[in-house]
């Protein structure tokens, strides 16, 4: 396949293309009469627009048209990552960065970072900031309108040098500000613990860095060394990640055979089977659910085509397509769907998921209330009564109502790698162990 790139250099109102054939078209780019009108418009824009555009806005043209060719593809999976999130995502792939120690979502009632959890010995912890905190400055600078990514590229930087960091927290309206030193933050992917009857439990919760592998080896040592026969193996909500991790993960566990095959526009052909090598040979269940995606399920899909263990919960998501992320000239990241892949049995799981052989509903989070709807007088309370309980809003001025039961707080175990669990509202871990016995 030929290379397709092409290069824009800017100078005053001109601009000269380099470029190279469209692959099977046989129309190079230049004489394209869409590409042409792509050149003409960016000229355009650069030498009559009523306000001159600065360099920085020039630069946001050009990345808004890479995002507007991607977008035009209709492909989730296919998509453009500026260069400061290039850069988180390649210190995330590398399984450490240097920060504060805090784990944060974005602030859903106004703008900024919501702290979920900090890290116990980091900065964050030993500053005193907790859970529930709203981050709203970075280093004196308001970003309560910034998005999420943009908010933790500010808080990360170079080893032991200084940042602070700006919080609102309940019950005072000042901003608390924290002084801090960065320091080396390792993300944990892996948490275990041990259930009854001494079955072992251990949680991946992604794919997305290159100690991974060693992560769960580590835990797996643990369970051996803590008397554990047999093992629930935890893929629920497990976005994904690189595809060479899924692969190790999986030889951790299969003796032999195929783990997966990938599919090009040229070819089919095995990618990486099992090297006899095996981390645990014991009794093993592996669950999933909704929300298990791209490695998670070729992990499934091998142990489940090779009879390794049986798969319990839900149907995954069904991404079975994998990209390639390729370095752009400005820094920034493509993210290029190039191979679908398929278990050892060559099932193509896209759009489809990996069915599990035993099905329960995952049901450890409720599902929250939410409702709209509008004919009601202004100022008019509107109540929803379901089962015993009651939710109550307002119309506006128009008339319309709406209402969203917020999400609980998510709660971070105190020890990192120690996975906390509730048999009582965790119907899949609760047929998972009665699997095992």
């Amino acid at each position: 396949m030929k290379r397709r790139a092409w290069i824009l250099v800017v100078g005053g109102v001109l601009a000269a293309l380099v470029y190279a054939q469209l692959s099977g078209s046989g129309e190079s780019f230049a004489r394209n009469p869409n590409a042409q009108a792509l050149m003409q418009t960016y000229q355009l824009l650069q030498s009559q627009y009523l306000n001159r555009l600065e360099a920085d806005q020039l630069n946001k043209v050009l990345e808004g048209g890479i995002r507007g060719m991607l977008s035009a593809l209709d492909d989730p999976f296919t998509t453009y990552t500026p260069p400061r999130r290039a850069s988180l995502r390649n210190q995330d792939i590398q399984g450490e960065f240097f920060g504060i120690g805090a784990t944060l979502a974005p602030n859903e009632n106004g703008g900024g970072a919501r702290v979920q959890g900090v890290i116990r010995g980091l900065p964050a912890f030993n500053a005193g900031i907790r859970a529930g905190d709203i981050i709203v400055e970075v280093n004196g600078q308001d970003v309560t309108k910034l998005e999420l990514d943009e908010i933790v590229a500010q808080i990360r930087g170079p080893q032991n040098t200084k940042v602070t960091v700006g919080i609102r927290r309940e019950g005072t309206n000042a901003i608390l500000r924290f002084e801090m030193i960065r320091q080396r933050v390792e993300i944990i992917s892996v948490s275990r613990t041990i259930l009854p009857g001494n079955v072992g439990y251990i949680a991946l919760e992604t794919f997305g860095n290159v100690r991974v592998i060693d992560q769960l080896n580590a835990a797996l040592n643990e369970m051996k060394q803590r008397g554990v026969q047999k093992l629930i193996f935890d893929l629920r909500d497990n976005g994904g990640g690189l595809l060479d991790q899924g692969c190790q993960v999986a030889r951790a566990f299969i003796r032999e055979g195929p783990i997966v095959y990938v599919r090009t526009r040229s070819e089919t052909r095995l990618y990486c089977e099992a090297t006899g090598q095996v981390s645990w040979t014991g009794p093993m269940v592996v669950l999933i659910n909704g929300n298990s995606a791209s490695a998670s399920e070729i992990v499934a899909g091998a142990m489940q085509d090779t009879g390794r263990a049986k798969v319990i919960g839900e149907t995954s998501f069904g991404k079975g397509v994998g990209q390639n992320v390729i370095d752009l000239a400005n820094g920034g990241g493509l993210t290029l769907v190039t191979f679908e892949w398929l278990t050892p049995k060559r099932r193509a799981i896209n759009k489809e998921g990996v069915k599990p052989d035993i099905e329960v509903k995952d049901t450890r989070f409720e599902v929250p209330v939410a409702f709209e709807g509008a004919g009601a007088k202004p100022g008019e309370t509107v109540t929803l009564t379901i089962g015993n309980q009651t939710f109550t809003t307002k119309a506006d001025a128009q008339g319309k109502f709406s209402f969203s039961q917020p999400r609980p707080a998510v709660t971070l175990p105190a020890e990192r790698g120690q996975a906390e669990v509730d048999l009582n509202k965790d119907a899949i871990l609760r047929r998972a162990l009665e699997e095992l016995r």
